[in-house]
């Protein structure tokens, strides 16, 4: 019974020792995943901090260079412009362009704050350029003529009212409508190919761009259908009312819009601020030369990012914004028979005013 007794506390003994080794041995690898752990938040997060700081030396730096650029050309143009100019101000286009492209692709380690601050560094920029440019590069407007206008009314008053830019080559890298009404607008390929498209001040026109401008930029549009070829850059648009887009850029910037719909192609992340009831569906324009104008463009036809967009207004990132949705089982517009029914109100319109 003693010999038993004394082989039980020995396997007792050597029981509880194993039993300790291992809880030793437990408690001594989580300790080290607790620090494994720790230490790979520390990379992170010192590889973040570095990513955010580059990021704000790199942009900080290219903003300044920007904006001594065009101060530069201010000062040394004085009253007689260089020969150069419009070749300065379109390279310092690409220069802003580019510049949104890295703000862009870095929004992922960016906080919402500073993508805004950014972001309205670069509008500063944009509109700087734009002013400076109008200032000092005479810029060919083509406008039309009210009077001309119901001149065409009493000769043909039940024609609809078309009204189309001049269709000789570019010779400038900007080109202006405005201050249209009740008109259908259409410029071809050798009007926008690769230029820089304003529009302003615009009520229930149809405008419609067969071609790859380099930026289009829209500002103050009520009730109107815009619809544009592959944008080589940008697409920036302020102050839409109740208007419908079909757009197809590398980038997109709305602002200070409402009630608008927007069939869109884009291959960075779309830009919303301060704007309201904006729906969203994929780019469905259709014209014969498209598909020449999508490789003209070096538009990424295969990439469209248009359900990824980033509101400034709402910086909840677990909340879906209020301010614009995507369309779901929504049919797609006709646009020959949207066009048909326009000019046939127009028509109608005409006749009414005899």
């Amino acid at each position: 019974m003693d010999n038993e007794s004394d082989n039980n506390d020995v396997l007792d003994a050597s029981a509880r020792k194993d039993f300790m080794l291992e809880r030793l041995n437990k408690r001594n690898k989580d300790r080290q995943n607790y620090l494994d752990v720790k230490l790979e938040q520390r990379n992170k997060e010192t590889l973040h901090n570095e990513g955010v700081d580059f990021f704000a030396q790199t942009f900080g730096q290219r903003s300044y260079d920007i904006e001594q650029r065009i101060q530069r050309l201010q000062l040394e143009s004085g009253d007689a412009p260089p020969p150069d100019l419009a070749q300065h101000f379109a390279e310092i286009t690409m220069q802003i362009q580019e510049l949104q492209r890295y703000l862009t692709t870095s929004t992922m380690f960016l906080s919402d704050f500073k993508i805004k601050s950014c972001q309205h560094m670069l509008n500063a920029l944009t509109s700087a350029s734009d002013e400076a440019r109008q200032r000092l590069l005479p810029k060919k407007k083509f406008g039309f003529s009210g009077k001309k206008l119901a001149a065409k009314q009493q000769q043909k008053p039940l024609q609809p009212k078309v009204d189309v830019v001049d269709k000789s080559p570019a010779k400038s890298f900007n080109w202006t409508i405005a201050n249209e009404s009740n008109a259908h607008i259409v410029l071809h390929g050798a009007q926008v190919n690769g230029l820089d498209i304003t529009i302003s001040n615009v009520h229930k026109c149809f405008i419609e761009l067969q071609g790859h401008p380099g930026s289009v930029q829209i500002s103050n549009a009520s009730q109107c259908t815009l619809l544009c070829g592959p944008v080589a850059r940008s697409f920036f648009a302020e102050q839409l009312e109740r208007c419908t887009v079909a757009i197809a850029c590398q980038q997109l910037r709305l602002h200070s819009s409402h009630a608008t719909r927007i069939y869109l192609h884009v291959t960075c992340r779309a830009i919303i601020e301060d704007c309201r009831r904006i729906d969203i569906d994929v780019y469905n324009y259709d014209y014969p030369e498209l598909e020449a104008d999508y490789a003209a463009s070096r538009l990424n036809k295969s990439q469209n990012n248009y359900t990824d967009v980033a509101d400034f207004n709402w910086l909840s990132p677990d909340v879906a914004s209020p301010n614009w949705t995507l369309l779901k089982d929504h049919a797609a517009p006709n646009w020959s028979a949207l066009r048909r029914d326009f000019l046939s109100s127009v028509s109608k319109d005409d006749a009414a005013l005899i």
